[in-house]
């Protein structure tokens, strides 16, 4: 793309994505100290469980240190603007939105394969020695269109009730998601361990959605989300532990 057709692009993604705004950062704050939302944020608020706390906070920042790289990869490190910025904008709404219970994870995970799929390409593009100068604007638009496709999806925030909403622990499943996704695509979790943790986060999910289903969720059925998810960063901790 010609160097004046990128600041074009750049100059009207805000007015692109601008809509995009209710699904960021700011409507996670309870659980996000910082003014950008990214995977290490989700575990500001998680508890540390273990009877070896360094041994787990060792564990953990190891983990989380490759992450961050993770991240900066799904958010279109090393691509040229303004499609490093679509990238990020794209990523950080469907995070915001899994959080903020505007969607199911069924449809979080449509979403990041479409993400993940059009950065693949993207990189692809990015090898070749002689590009077609339209792909940019091309994925742009793609980006575009699914970031539209979302908030048709998304329940708006506002009518989101309190009673239901559970960020910490959609904020941890997230986390968890993409470190299965960073362990497949790196290698660095085993077909046992990425088997087992999957099954683990499946678990969470499908009582997660069993008790939410009738728009209410009791004290009961939180205090058993919240024993379960405990479970499940103790469990990740200690499996993920093992190789670092």
């Amino acid at each position: 793309m010609k160097r004046t057709a990128l600041f074009r692009f750049l100059l009207v993604l805000p007015v692109l994505f601008g809509w995009a705004h209710p699904l960021q950062a700011d409507s996670f704050l309870e659980i996000a100290r910082t003014d950008r939302n990214t995977l290490n944020d989700l575990l500001e608020e998680v508890p540390l469980y273990s009877r070896n706390r360094e041994l787990q906070i060792r564990r953990l920042s190891a983990v989380q240190e490759q992450l961050v790289v993770f991240e900066e990869e799904m958010r279109g490190e090393g691509l040229p603007e303004p499609l490093r910025s679509a990238f990020s904008i794209h990523y950080s709404a469907i995070m915001s939105a899994l959080v903020d219970d505007q969607i199911c994870e069924e449809e979080g995970r449509d979403a990041l394969s479409i993400h993940r799929q059009l950065l693949y390409r993207t990189h692809l593009w990015m090898e070749k020695r002689i590009r077609d100068e339209k792909f940019p604007e091309e994925v742009i638009q793609n980006l575009h269109y699914f970031l539209t496709e979302l908030e048709k999806k998304s329940t708006p925030r506002h009518l989101v009730s309190a009673e239901i909403r559970t960020p910490v622990i959609n904020g941890y499943q997230f986390w968890v998601g993409e470190l299965l996704a960073w362990g497949e695509t790196c290698g660095h979790l085993n077909p046992g361990q990425l088997s087992r943790l999957a099954v683990s986060l499946g678990n969470l999910e499908r009582i997660e959605c069993l008790y939410k289903r009738d728009g209410i969720l009791y004290r009961n059925e939180r205090d058993d989300l919240h024993r379960r998810f405990i479970d499940l960063t103790r469990y990740t901790i200690d499996l993920v532990g093992r190789r670092h």
